[in-house]
């Protein structure tokens, strides 16, 4: 059979002509100004009055239809409401024949942008007006409503449209052949940067899963690890797994998620994730917590009493932000095993227990048979992420004293402190050890932005220490009360003016004095003590100083009595008796002021025949040198 040439030409020029047509056809939908119209179209149909800028258009046509759009910004009086800086967009030519293939788009740089100020300003308008305005609806052509999608992005951000505060980002994103109905693969990495005083610790969530897309809600699971960027003992979560079911409304942008996390396949807490655009809100609940996980924050929940923490914790922690709100919201409750320490050497078993309620942090300790407990609630500073008040309460019953004294801070530690957080500290005891003496009593201490405050008792069966100090701008105060008190050596919070390894006490301390000068201040001092051994400190060494003037060795004297007055730099040594071979009672009046002299005479009441020898005092050893 003969073909004729003529016949030929006929069959080329008609298939030229379709598929002349179908390119033409197929430029007619892919053509630059029909996407940039399709754009702008859904663009004021979502956001009304905004003006789409597109800085260039590159395009080009061979296996695929190529297109890509650069700066892209979205504006709404004079405001920029998001910005991209490249999308790539490649359509192969069957997909607008047959209405089937894989389209890829190719993102880079998408910064969204809010504006909380205009969502208070729209508060006024009807709920169904409100909620409209924040639906977002696509319509697209079939031949892309058909289409499958593979979607490449990077650097995701959205912002504050008035700062440059950062609300989420993601680093990557890739969608395997997306299409509505049908389950596609996604992978996507999400930066978690945690800042936290002057620490900043970053982390990544790799997510992986797969999403069953629908116009109205997108199901998605997905299955995640992380990956710390910073290696930092205080934030080590790489051996931790989430899994998750979440529910995804393109219209509201909102998503719903519940929350699975594993530790090497053990759950070891659940819960649920709600985004919006308006707020974020995370709830959950654990059951094998690590403790380890809280030492980014640690400085604002340790104490002197809990180490380090460690161990595995159950509880409960919700977590909302407010996007309009610079702070977050933070509540729970933790429990978890774990020691008390008083000192390296000793320690109590118990359970901790910590509850959060945003700047207010509470912790607490019990042990199983109630002998020990403690509780402390703190005022944390969100801001600057530092406690600038707290309360704490301790508790012990039946303990041996001599550890049980440890948490007691002395007068002096007191008086001295530092700047630091205003607190009050209440330590109480019952039927407390010391040997085989039963112990009760209770201290309190503490400061606020005015005062200082220093309250003491012991009771030892009918005997009792009772203390009382106050500083109130620069007036200070301080009242202790002997009545026939045995001193023990594991009393050191009168260290360093007193302390000994036996004495028992009777008498009295009054002082009233101006910071800094107590020599001006009014004094009185009538103290007796027997049984004394090692008796050390600023009262003692001034015993033994005077004493030392006659050749007395004072530390030989089991009883000593000693009533002085101090008014106006000048001290007045009524009666310094000290019971050794021969009895011996200094009296004198003792000033470092250059035109008072000072003496000190010493009488043996017991022997008759020996007369008063009276000294005087040259240099003021009463007084601390100044370095």
């Amino acid at each position: 059979m003969r073909i004729s040439l003529k016949f030929l030409a006929i069959a080329w020029l008609v298939l030229l002509m379709i598929v002349g047509g179908l390119l033409y056809n197929a430029y007619s939908k892919l053509k630059p100004e029909t996407f940039i119209a399709i754009i702008t179209e859904q663009v004021q149909k979502n956001y009304p009055n905004t003006k789409l800028e597109v800085g260039t258009i590159d395009y080009g046509f061979s296996l695929d239809f190529n297109l890509t759009l650069k700066n892209i910004q979205l504006r709404r009086s004079g405001k920029l409401l998001g910005s991209i800086g490249e999308v790539e967009l490649k359509v192969p030519w069957w997909l607008i024949f047959m209405n089937r293939g894989n389209a890829q788009i190719n993102l880079s740089k998408l910064d969204i942008f809010i504006d909380h100020h205009e969502t208070h300003e729209m508060k006024g308008v009807s709920d169904g007006a409100s909620h409209a305005k924040h639906m977002i609806s696509v319509n697209l052509p079939s031949y892309l409503t058909e289409a499958r999608y593979t979607l490449r992005a990077k650097e995701i951000s959205i912002k504050d449209i008035h700062n440059e505060r950062r609300y989420f980002r993601v680093s990557k994103l890739l969608v395997r052949e997306f299409q509505y109905g049908k389950n596609s693969a996604f992978e996507i990495n999400i930066p978690i940067e945690i800042t936290h005083g002057s620490n900043a610790f970053r982390s990544d969530l790799w997510l992986f899963g797969d999403v069953t897309p629908d116009p109205a809600s997108w199901k998605l699971n997905y299955r995640g690890e992380f990956r710390t960027i910073d290696n930092n003992d205080k934030f080590q979560i790489e051996d931790l797994v989430i899994n998750g079911k979440a529910s995804f409304k393109p219209s509201n942008l909102d998503i719903n998620s519940k929350v699975e996390l594993f530790i090497e396949k053990d759950m070891i807490g659940e819960g649920g994730l709600d985004a919006t655009q308006d707020s974020l809100k995370l709830g959950m609940n654990f059951t094998k917590l690590p403790m380890s996980y809280f030492n980014f924050m640690y400085d604002q929940i340790k104490n002197p009493y809990l180490a380090k923490l460690e161990g595995e914790a159950q509880g409960k922690i919700d977590f909302q932000k407010q996007f309009d709100i610079e702070q977050a919201s933070i509540k729970g409750k933790l429990t978890f095993e774990g020691p008390f320490q008083f000192s390296p050497e000793l320690k109590l078993d118990g359970k901790w227990q910590i509850g959060l309620d945003d700047s207010r942090w509470e912790t607490s300790f019990i042990t199983p048979k109630g002998e020990a407990s403690f509780f402390r609630r703190s005022v944390v500073d969100m801001k600057k992420n530092i406690i600038t008040q707290y309360t704490e309460e301790l508790g012990f019953s039946g303990l041996d004293l001599t550890h049980a004294l440890a948490p007691v801070k002395s007068l002096s530690a007191l008086v001295n402190e530092p700047d630091g957080p205003f607190y009050t500290t209440n330590i109480s005891y019952k039927k407390a050890l010391l040997g085989e003496k039963v112990i009760d009593g209770q201290f309190q201490f503490g400061r606020s932005p005015d005062h200082k405050f220093y309250q003491a008792r012991l009771i030892d069966q009918t005997n009792t220490f009772d203390m009382n100090y106050s500083n109130k701008g620069v007036q200070n105060a301080l009242d202790i009360h002997f009545a026939k008190f045995p001193w023990a050596a594991q009393y050191k919070f009168l260290a360093p003016f007193f302390s000994a390894q036996t004495a028992i006490i009777n008498g009295k301390v009054e002082g009233r004095w101006l910071s800094g000068e107590w020599e001006a201040g009014q004094w009185l001092m009538q103290l007796n003590a027997s049984d004394v051994a090692e008796i050390q400190g600023t009262v003692p060494d001034f015993v033994q100083q005077t004493a030392a003037l006659f050749e007395i060795d004072s530390r030989t004297a089991k009883q000593q009595t000693i009533n002085v007055s101090n008014k106006n730099n000048v001290i007045t040594l009524n009666s310094l008796m000290l019971e050794t071979n021969e009895s011996a009672n200094i009296t004198g009046s003792l000033s470092s002021q250059p035109k008072h002299k000072s003496y000190v005479t010493l009488a043996y009441p017991k022997n008759k025949k020996w007369k008063p020898v009276r000294k005087e005092v040259l240099a003021p050893y009463w007084k601390k040198e100044e370095k």
